[in-house]
């Protein structure tokens, strides 16, 4: 063999192996999101999630500890047939079966752990004398509570959740309880929930009620005896605030779990921020995604033209499945939401996610599961080469707790639901994880010319 041919045979093995290595690139699977799982059978495209589906994996729950208060004012929820029993053994039980293992505590000034399990806890509840310590500070038992909730743990607090001070400082100024309620009182309560979230410790708050048969202390300690009167509790959990509303979640599940009310405390931190535009659903008009980080989600739409009275239309899927129920209602997002337009003219509604029988891609179907709700953008006119569509939905709390406060209740035969300084324990709560000027979600769309 000549040195010219075997150059040339150098030269066509040299091409055939780079054909077949742009071959094997453009044959190699697609990765949208770098996870090292493949688009064809990851299950979350737009985000780094673990093999072999690509999603993250959801941390696990802990220990789950439920503390009943025992305080003497707690007495009336453990005679005859109050609804509180069957609704607290109901409770530790499913939790201890569905959930996780439960261990069970009684609370006032200190602790004492109850040596059996949930089951036995059931007959244990109707048999035995449990509300038998003379009184409690709230802020103090919330205190305990945190420090024994650690890292995957969740605790359960359940009580009447009466604003007070010790016996012995009511007896010396009888009006301590409702002149200091909004000052001292709710600053204590503060004080101890500004822990909670420095420890990224959240709180959810469920309001029962119950048939209450037994003595009642008033804000001044005078005793009322109620045989059957109607009275609230509440059932605070306290957890880290990524383990909360996967626990949550589990709780409201529960059949018999159902509370009248609810709120929850630390679990917004991070806002509702991404989107994606569904291109095969209701699209109007001409115009294209503009490219993203798939796991940024999209930033809106771009080579928009809009003719004479043909506005353009598109759709977007979003997950708000982190925002409390209240705030995912229809009816919550048409009175709060609020659209700021700079430099075009559009009409924003959202609709709860129905069937996805037009979509045909894998990634648009993952989009549409991943989401709750629908967001349809009808654009009128634009001004400018790059106008901007933005989305906010004001982060507000239900105000429902102010009903159920009251700050006399002398007449608690006739006070229905309404607990004393009820409204100040909530404020307090409410100030410790300062949500003035956050939103629950913040969604901005780019439309470009």
């Amino acid at each position: 063999m000549n040195e010219s041919q075997s150059q040339y045979r150098k030269v066509k093995s040299f091409i055939l192996y780079t054909f077949l290595v742009c071959l094997c690139i453009s044959c190699k699977p697609e990765d949208t999101d770098g996870d090292g799982v493949n688009d064809q059978v990851d299950q979350c495209i737009n985000v780094k999630g673990k093999k072999p589906k690509g999603c993250p994996i959801s941390p696990k729950i802990g220990k789950v500890r439920l503390y009943l208060e025992t305080s003497a004012s707690m007495n009336g929820y453990l005679g005859g047939v109050a609804e509180y029993k069957q609704v607290v053994t109901d409770l530790a039980v499913k939790i201890d079966k569905e959930i996780s293992p439960v261990s069970i505590s009684f609370i006032s000034d200190t602790i004492r752990g109850f040596p059996h399990n949930a089951t036995a806890f059931s007959s244990h509840i109707a048999t035995t004398k449990l509300a038998i310590d003379k009184s409690s500070q709230l802020h103090e038992i919330f205190k305990k509570i945190a420090l024994n909730t650690k890292n995957q743990d969740i605790s359960i607090f359940i009580s009447d959740c009466i604003l007070s001070f010790p016996n012995k400082v009511i007896k010396a100024n009888p009006t301590i309880n409702k002149t200091s309620a909004n000052g001292t009182l709710k600053n204590n309560i503060y004080a101890t929930f500004i822990d909670f979230k420095n420890n990224k410790q959240a709180a959810s708050l469920y309001a029962f009620s119950s048939q209450f048969f037994g003595t009642y202390y008033d804000y001044q300690n005078v005793k009322t005896k109620l045989t059957g009167t109607l009275r609230p509790f509440y059932i605070w959990v306290i957890a880290k605030n990524n383990i909360l509303p996967i626990f949550d979640d589990k709780l409201i599940k529960i059949p018999n779990f159902k509370p009248e009310q609810s709120l929850h405390f630390g679990l917004m931190d991070n806002k509702v921020n991404q989107y994606h535009i569904l291109t095969q659903l209701g699209m109007t008009g001409d115009w294209a995604p503009i490219k993203s980080d798939p796991l940024k989600g999209d930033i809106g739409i771009e080579e928009v033209t809009i003719k004479k009275n043909n506005p353009q239309e598109f759709y977007a899927a979003v997950d708000l499945s982190a925002l409390p129920p209240y705030a995912q209602k229809l009816d919550y997002i048409a009175k709060n939401l609020k659209l700021n337009q700079s430099g075009c003219t559009a009409e924003v509604s959202v609709s709860i996610k129905g069937n996805s029988d037009k979509l045909k891609s894998k990634k648009q179907k993952m989009f549409f599961a991943q989401a709750t709700h629908i967001i349809k953008v009808k654009i009128k006119d634009i001004q400018l080469d790059k106008a901007l569509l933005q989305l906010t939905l004001p982060l507000q709390y239900d105000t429902w707790y102010q009903v159920w406060s009251t700050m006399d209740d002398k007449h608690v035969k006739t006070l229905g639901k309404k607990t004393f300084a009820f409204e100040y324990l909530v404020k307090g709560v409410m100030e410790a994880y300062n949500n003035v000027d956050k939103n629950f979600i913040d969604l901005k769309f780019q439309i470009n010319q």
